[in-house]
């Protein structure tokens, strides 16, 4: 009887062995078996039964030794099915959503349509007109288009790059269509009209653009929420004289994105596969379009709110840059890339021997600006009248004008005069030292490629009693705008050659020769706009002390006095200068004109030759006696009142 118990308790532990034995295979091959096959599998109707089969898994209340062959035999079979599933569903190929729908249970029809539905308006190469899925999406759509958006105008989300020490910054035209950088290359300018197309990819309802159509660094992405209508009008694109068509669609954040192609057809195409994507039934443009109508319509929430009290909205203006700035604070509070910036000005210019010798000489080219009949600005700088104006504006006295003349750099870059700024004391230094003056003319970029660039020439003034400037003395500087009248008309013609006019007598027609720095900057003031060449003139020139003195006084805030007698003391800080910025590793060029122009012409007054002579002129004078008696005076006869005041036939008398 012992020996019988030991039998039966060691025949109860190889069972229990065996069975856990097979439980844990039985785990490790389900585990083999992928998700995707899973899911897939679950929604089949031919499988979702075995499945559920799997998924339930017996086990027995009551353990019993007759029963434990026949549960082995169980176990092993259920092993055998399983793994013949798993043959049978990694071989066999996919089939269409139709044939699975009609076979699979109503129990798990919702899950699947709510499964495939999802994926649709998800997951990219995705054809709205049929369920297949690829297993590696390619895009619907290919295309060159333009893109134009005031997005592209936001630092916060085009936010300027730095490689390799440059700052490289999305460029766009005045319509805000974005420039591409690559068309440059041959083969681009061949194929495409101009430099504002992009290779286009529509991929469900994603669309990526690349510089060409074999890149594959993506530009910008774009999730199309929603569209417009209708088509935009063909029409001619004011910056390129093309004939474009256009269409206008929004993004998930609500910006507005404007596309236009070249061809009617295509951008129509895209327009209506965009709207068979967003589910959108256009018989005006799209009559062939399929509405999924198995999509769920859109849910209607009527919500009633009482108005007890009326409230007005109000929007405020969005606070910009460096607004309403000055020089009170010394530019320590002005913001942006006045702050941020790494290649900004004015900076401290080196010795002569310390820069980098350079032969490289733009041409500057200065006419007179007149002081009437001039174009009218935007900004009312010039009015209707046309006449120019000296403008005390930002506490700097400034000069605008349509063209002052320009720069032509070696490359063929051309840069237009259109702005005079005084600054007072020197923006830049050299080798350590400032100067009492610096007279700064601003330019902007109007050639192809250099619309967003901008130059900039400094001279720079040391103070030196009764000493003559030609421009500086066209200025009228006795009557110069003030913080109280802030404008004044000028009385003679402006010409920046007058700069290098340092005697009265001088006759400059043209500008004179003379040596410079040049470095690579920005704008001395907000916005502080970098990807500028600047000029500065390293023989600095001479102004009288009553100019310099009379300019400094005019920008200052005076002291006023209210209605009952006390005087208000300004504190107004009398400086027009930004102070010196860091070079950054920079470097710094001069270009000595003494040797590729020669030094300037000493010019002496050609002395006369030939020689005098003496002529004897002889004249009538008539002179009145206060008696009848003749004077007696040598060659003196007695004449008519007449003659002697000029009237009748006679010669005029000469005083």
């Amino acid at each position: 009887m012992k020996f019988n118990r030991g039998i039966i308790l060691l025949t109860f532990l190889i069972l229990t062995t065996i069975l856990n034995i097979s439980k844990v295979m039985t785990t490790q091959v389900k585990r083999q078996e992928s998700m995707m096959e899973y899911i897939h599998n679950f929604l089949k109707s031919d499988y979702s039964k075995s499945a559920k089969n799997q998924i339930k898994i017996e086990q027995p209340n009551n353990f019993s030794f007759k029963e434990t062959e026949s549960f082995r035999e169980r176990e092993r079979a259920k092993e055998k099915e399983l793994s013949k599933l798993k043959k049978k569903s990694k071989y066999r190929t996919y089939e269409s959503e139709e044939e699975n729908a009609n076979e699979s249970n109503t129990k798990f029809e919702k899950v699947k349509n709510k499964f495939l539905v999802d994926s649709e308006l998800e997951a990219p190469g995705l054809n709205a007109n049929t369920t297949e899925r690829e297993k590696n999406p390619k895009p619907i759509l290919e295309e060159w288009f333009m893109i134009s958006s005031k997005v592209f105008n936001e630092q916060s989300r085009f936010p300027r790059v730095d490689v390799f020490g440059k700052k490289i910054q999305i460029k766009t035209d005045a319509n805000n269509f974005r420039i591409n950088g690559a068309y440059g290359h041959e083969l681009l300018k061949s194929k495409l009209p101009n430099d504002k197309f992009f290779w286009f990819r529509l991929s469900g309802l994603n669309l990526y653009y690349t510089s060409t159509d074999t890149d594959i660094n993506i530009l910008g992405a774009i999730h199309v929420e929603s569209m417009v209508e209708a088509l935009l009008q063909d029409k001619l694109d004011a910056s390129t004289e093309i004939l474009t068509t256009c269409f206008v669609l929004k993004d998930s954040e609500r910006n507005e994105w404007k596309i236009c192609g070249l061809k009617e057809e295509v951008v129509k195409k895209w327009f209506c596969q965009l709207k068979t994507f967003l589910n959108i039934k256009d018989l005006n443009n799209c009559p062939d379009i399929i509405v999924d109508l198995k999509l769920p319509p859109p849910k209607i929430i009527d919500k009633t709110i009482e108005i007890t009290q009326p409230i007005i909205l109000v929007p405020l203006e969005q606070r910009h840059c460096n607004d309403n700035w000055t020089y009170q604070k010394f530019t320590s509070d002005w913001e942006c890339d006045c702050k941020e910036g790494h290649e900004q000005s004015p900076i401290d210019l080196p010795e002569i021997k310390s820069a980098i010798e350079s032969e490289v000489k733009p041409e500057f080219e200065y006419t007179a600006v007149g002081v009437t009949d001039n174009k009218p600005t935007i900004d009312g700088a010039i009015g209707a009248d046309g006449r120019l104006k000296l403008i005390l504006k930002e506490n700097l006295f400034r000069i605008f004008a349509d063209k002052f003349g320009r720069i032509v750099t070696m490359d063929g870059s051309i840069f237009h005069a259109e702005e005079i700024n005084i600054h007072s004391p020197s923006e830049h230094k050299i080798n350590g030292k400032q100067y009492d003056l610096e007279i700064t003319i601003l330019h902007s970029g109007v050639s192809k490629g250099d619309i967003a660039r901008q130059a900039s020439l400094s001279f720079l003034f040391e103070r030196v009693p009764g000493k003559y400037n030609g421009f500086i003395e066209d200025l009228d500087y006795f009557d110069l705008p003030n913080p109280l009248s802030t404008e004044k008309f000028l009385k003679k013609p402006i010409n920046i050659n007058n700069i290098l006019k340092t005697d009265e007598g001088d006759d400059i027609s043209s500008m004179t020769p003379f040596s410079f720095y040049t470095y690579q900057g920005s704008l001395t003031t907000p916005p502080c706009t970098e990807d500028t060449i600047v000029y500065v003139a390293s023989q600095p020139l001479q102004i009288g002390s009553a100019a310099l003195q009379l300019i400094q006084e005019a920008t200052r805030v005076p002291d006023l006095q209210d209605v009952k007698g006390n005087i208000i003391q300004s504190n107004w800080i009398n400086v027009t200068n930004r102070p010196v910025q860091p070079l950054n590793g920079r470097p710094v060029f001069w270009f000595d004109h003494t040797k590729l122009c020669g030094p300037k012409p000493d010019i002496k007054p050609i002395e006369p030759s030939g020689h005098y002579e003496r002529v004897r002129k002889t004249f009538t004078s008539y002179f009145y006696v206060n008696n009848d008696k003749p004077s007696g005076l040598p060659n003196s006869y007695v004449v008519s009142e007449g003659e002697a005041k000029g009237e009748g036939p006679w010669p005029k008398p000469k005083n």
